[in-house]
């Protein structure tokens, strides 16, 4: 186990994904292309601060892509909107919510509702969330991140 972290500036364009933890102070386990790492935050405080890196907060950016898309339910989120963002695999609320970033990753589902994220570095994860829920909630963020960008380019 590396570090601890206390901060979110490990979530960037190269966080492949953030994971609860429920093990002693540990709240998340952030997994980047460099490495995987441990914080004492939960998951929206991270995500929370990473917003505000960017000049905006996790419910004012849920909400714009909310507006911008149409996604009421499992809304997937840009941190840095013409760079990167997450989606959640079920809603961001939930305690046992995963949240994966916008790199290529493979899904193979083991059960009903429960599959297998394998990112290209080798890194796996299970995860409580179907292989079509996860692949739409993938192509939800890139549609997003599009989208997003031809707004910001037009205006």
């Amino acid at each position: 186990m590396k570090d601890i972290k206390r901060n979110s500036e490990l979530i960037d364009n190269q966080t492949l994904m953030l994971e609860p933890v429920f093990k002693d102070k540990v709240k998340t386990r952030i997994v980047t292309t460099h490495g995987t790492y441990y914080s004492e935050e939960s998951t929206l405080n991270l995500l929370e601060d990473a917003c505000n890196r960017f000049a905006s907060t996790l419910e004012g950016r849920l909400k714009a892509m909310r507006k911008l898309m149409n996604y009421l339910m499992k809304t997937p989120l840009l941190i840095e909107p013409n760079n990167f963002g997450a989606f959640p695999t079920m809603s961001y609320r939930h305690v046992e919510c995963v949240w994966i970033f916008n790199h290529p990753f493979y899904v193979e589902e083991v059960s009903k509702g429960k599959s297998i994220v394998l990112f290209s570095n080798g890194i796996s994860v299970p995860v409580n969330s179907s292989k079509h829920v996860l692949l739409k909630q993938h192509q939800r963020l890139h549609t997003s991140l599009n989208i997003y960008g031809i707004h910001h380019r037009n205006k």
